[in-house]
């Protein structure tokens, strides 16, 4: 932060500004399908299980089963769904499990809801945080010079 009436960094600033701008547009249209996810609020169905697809990087594997979904009613049906949250051990292939669809494209949920999104609510709050941040830094009247008051 500017300190003593200097004038705030404009690269600093621009930085703050951009990532505070890119984390409000990849946060900020998915938080209803993370509220969704949080309380299960979409067609229940069935996932079946037809394959696992496993990811590794950074010296670290993540597994997710992938399958159909379709809704309790059958007016939802998905191919090519994971499941939020399963794991490599979770399933064999053609095994079910109740689930739910919220609307997140390529994936459906477990019925009890989902923590997925406190990692959204973060980052809308981090994104907030950065761009109030540059609001402050440019926007706010630079502090009055102290007085020095000599004792009498």
């Amino acid at each position: 932060m500017a300190s003593g009436g200097s004038r705030p960094s404009g690269f600093v600033s621009l930085l703050l500004l951009l990532a505070g701008v890119l984390l409000f547009w990849m946060t900020v249209p998915n938080l209803g399908t993370a509220a969704r996810a949080a309380t299960a609020d979409g067609p229940q169905g069935i996932f079946t299980a037809t394959r696992l697809v496993c990811a590794g990087h950074a010296g670290h594997t993540t597994c997710e089963w992938s399958g159909t979904f379709r809704s309790n009613d059958g007016t939802v049906q998905l191919g090519g769904v994971k499941l939020y949250g399963s794991g490599r051990d979770t399933f064999k292939a053609g095994e079910t499990a109740p689930a739910v669809d919220v609307g997140n494209a390529g994936r459906v949920y477990d019925p009890t809801g989902s923590h997925a999104w406190i990692i959204t609510v973060v980052l809308v709050v981090l994104a907030y945080v950065l761009l109030a941040a540059v609001a402050h830094r440019h926007l706010m009247p630079p502090p009055l010079p102290r007085k020095h008051m000599s004792n009498p």
